[in-house]
């Protein structure tokens, strides 16, 4: 009994060393092939690796591999009361400014725009960029022309087309008859916006002194038009040297073409969304959109991007922020640029906010906390500055369905 126990322990060792051996072989022969390929064939390894690992992020092989960053990015949530306005420093000296308008009482554009020069003492923006023709992003955008110098400019595909009979609207209509030809026709898409605060800035961006006009429009949704970096451009599609990363996903030529901007929400929609990537933290910002736009954003990163910040959507309103949306960004920080007690529209929303409540957000507004500024560090360490503190059951309270019914 005893031999016959030992053989069957002798045998079942060398059933095991078999095994292990036989995986050993195999793991060998996997890399021996791996290696080939990838020399042989890079694009072949490229494409059977992604199918192997999409990234862990977004379903999509990522282009770039971002460098550590060695200096600190500065994001400022602008407290312009019912609107919203981001001042956006780069780790690398670049700054910009996303959209400039309100839409309530009691805000000073002054106020702002000392904000604004004690950052940018030299008079220069890098960047400019409106999202959408709305009066509460876009008010201020012709004052910010006059008082810097911008290089670049980045603007919805709509032609300006003032309406009305009074004498000012006659004359937006002249200003714009007059400008540039080759600059109206880079505006393709049929519609039009008929707002006199839209045409304003319409007609400071396109007479902006040597500088560059980039519409918000992506050709297909497998290519992002506006990408913001301090690295070099490579063939690939991807940035050699890039610390950090700002993508926006616009309206494609596509959506632009089949969206006749009849509706407030279409018009929100057309805001491009972006994720600013650096040091490991993402943020996401987002204009107005809503549960237009949002699904397709989701779909062009391919379902699940892991990021950090979300600047919320419509300032917080009921069609803004879907749970879709969430899911797919898995925020930690939600930042909502809003006047709870200074817009006709209720926002932000009691059932938006707890959207952010039951995935564990830590909420900040600027109607309770003022100017919000973001920072990473070297280490991607983030910080947030607040002009005031609150607790966080003052920034969890929105309006209601039963406070908007009572109000009439």
């Amino acid at each position: 009994m005893y031999n016959e126990c030992m053989a069957r322990r002798t045998a079942s060792k060398k059933g095991t060393r078999n095994l292990i051996i036989t995986l050993i072989v195999i793991v060998l022969i996997v890399a021996i092939v791996a290696v080939v390929i990838y020399f042989a064939a890079p694009e072949l390894f490229d494409e059977l690796l992604g199918k192997i690992d999409p990234s862990g992020d977004d379903g999509k092989t990522p282009p770039t591999v971002l460098a550590p960053g060695e200096g600190e990015l500065q994001v400022h949530f602008m407290d312009v009361g019912q609107g919203d306005s981001i001042l956006i420093l780069f780790p690398d000296g670049k700054d910009m400014l996303i959209d400039c308008g309100n839409k309530s009482a009691g805000y000073d554009f002054d106020v702002t725009a000392d904000y604004l020069e004690s950052y940018l003492p030299d008079g220069k923006l890098d960047y400019l960029m409106l999202t959408h023709s709305d009066e509460d992003h876009v008010e201020y955008m012709s004052d910010i022309l006059e008082l810097y110098e911008v290089s670049t400019i980045f603007m919805p595909d709509i032609l300006a087309e003032p309406s009305g009979t009074s004498a000012t609207a006659e004359e937006l209509r002249d200003e714009i008859a007059a400008l540039a030809p080759e600059k109206l026709a880079m505006f393709d898409d049929e519609d039009t916006i008929t707002t006199q605060v839209y045409a304003r800035f319409f007609i400071a961006a396109l007479t902006e002194p040597d500088c560059e006009i980039v519409l918000n429009v992506d050709p297909d949704e497998d290519t992002n038009s506006i990408v913001i970096t301090d690295g070099t451009e490579q063939s690939d599609g991807g940035y050699d040297g890039a610390t950090y990363l700002l993508t926006f996903y616009c309206p494609t030529e596509e959506y632009y073409a089949e969206s006749d901007l009849s509706s407030a929400e279409e018009k929100n929609a057309v805001s491009p969304i972006g994720i600013l990537e650096y040091n490991d933290v993402r943020i996401v910002l987002t204009g107005d959109s809503n549960e237009i736009n949002e699904p397709i954003f989701v779909d062009r990163i391919g379902g699940y991007i892991d990021c950090d910040v979300l600047k919320v959507g419509h300032h917080g309103s009921e069609t803004s922020s879907t749970e879709e949306f969430l899911d797919a960004i898995n925020c930690e920080y939600a930042v909502i640029s809003c006047n709870a007690d200074g817009n006709t529209f209720y926002h932000p929303r009691q059932n938006t906010l707890d959207r952010f409540i039951e995935d564990d957000m830590t909420i900040y507004r600027t109607d309770n906390n003022g100017n919000i500024v973001l920072t990473v560090d070297e280490n991607g360490e983030m910080k947030f500055t607040l002009e005031r503190e609150v607790d966080q059951s003052v920034n969890r309270d929105g309006w209601t369905d039963e406070e908007i019914a009572a109000k009439g």
